[in-house]
This record gives structure tokens, sequence and C-alpha cells, in this order.
């Protein structure tokens, strides 16, 4: 029904914004990604998405079609709605989201908020070979063929419910991983640099 608006925006909170559009304000639901990139004042243009329900309307925006793209084949994903799909979505960079889909890397997309083991395993195996057309520029965060250990699944596990980013938690594992180290000795060192 709506394709995008186009306006100024009013209000920026972590998961939407208001954008005034010719004196009317739209609730915008977005992820963090997309509330991170703009400012109170700015005039910009969302793509957007409108899910209705019995009882509510919700419209969903984003910053560019790539985004709208991924979010749309995320909720095509049976028990994934648009607001886990927006969490996914926030979880870390587009690229990044998009590379270690179709690299078949899971473990780095459990741990956003929201998602388990099984919800990202079943993203990566539903979308690996459906994200060919959305050109990403990405740098696996670990090998694909090399898949993390025990320990430091545990390890990143532990960083991002302290706070961590799922990407910072990877990489402070990854260079802080030694086979001989406890789980415990792997986040000290991954905290501590």
């Amino acid at each position: 029904m709506y394709a995008y608006l186009k306006g100024t925006v009013a209000e920026v909170s972590e998961n939407s914004i208001v954008l005034d559009v010719g004196g009317i304000g739209y609730e915008l639901n977005v992820s963090s990604y997309t509330s991170s990139l703009v400012s109170v004042g700015d005039s910009k243009k969302f793509d957007t998405y409108l899910v209705v329900k019995e009882d509510e309307m919700s419209l969903y925006a984003f910053i560019d079609k790539r985004e709208k793209n991924v979010f749309l084949r995320l909720i095509s994903i049976s028990g994934i709605g648009p607001k886990l799909a927006l969490s996914v979505l926030g979880g870390m960079k587009l690229d990044d989201l998009v590379g270690s889909i179709i690299s078949g890397n899971s473990s780095a997309i459990n741990g956003i908020k929201g998602v388990g083991k099984k919800t990202a395993e079943r993203i990566v195996m539903e979308l690996k070979d459906k994200l060919d057309d959305i050109s990403v520029s990405y740098t696996p965060l670990r090998k694909p063929s090399a898949p993390a250990s025990e320990k430091e699944e545990e390890a990143i596990n532990i960083l991002v419910a302290l706070g961590f980013k799922q990407e910072q938690a990877i990489r402070a594992v990854t260079s802080a991983y030694s086979e001989e180290l406890t789980v415990n000795q792997i986040v000290h060192k991954a905290i501590n640099g």
C-alpha cells in the first residue's frame, strides 16, 4: 500500500522514528541499524512495508531497498515475525548479516537478541540460496569451513549477554582463543585484550 514515505524526522528512538510528512506524523518501526543512521531534523526517504493484523496496523521502514528485501525474506520464514526480523536486521551490519547467511555461518547470527541457535540455523538454511541478488561487501568473521568449537560458542554467547555486539564478540573471542584455555579464561582475555 505504501511503497515509501519521504519527510522530516521528528523523533528517533532505538526501534522507531516519527516521520513528519506534510504535517502528519507517521510512526515507523525500524531496526536499530536504521535508527542509528538518522537524526531529528533529517529529510529522509524510507522504503516501507505495512503489516495489517486484526487489532493493529504497523508501518515498518527501511533505510534502503536492500534492508527491506532482507526483511521480507526473513518474515517469509515460519516463526519469524516483523519484530524479530527487525531485531535480526539491527543485530549486525546488513552486509555482515547477508554474508553470514550466504556463507552458512549461523553462529554469527546466533546471539542476536531474540535469536537462538535453532532460529539462526533455520534462517541460514532457508535463506542461504535466496540472497544472491543482494549485493554485499563482506569479509567472513570466521571461515565457514572451520566451525567454532563449543568453548568458542559459549564464550561468544557470554560476551553477547554482557552487552557486546555479536560481531565484536566473535572478533574478541577469535583473537583470544587458545585450546588450552577454559571458557572463563577466554572470556577474560577477550574482555581485557
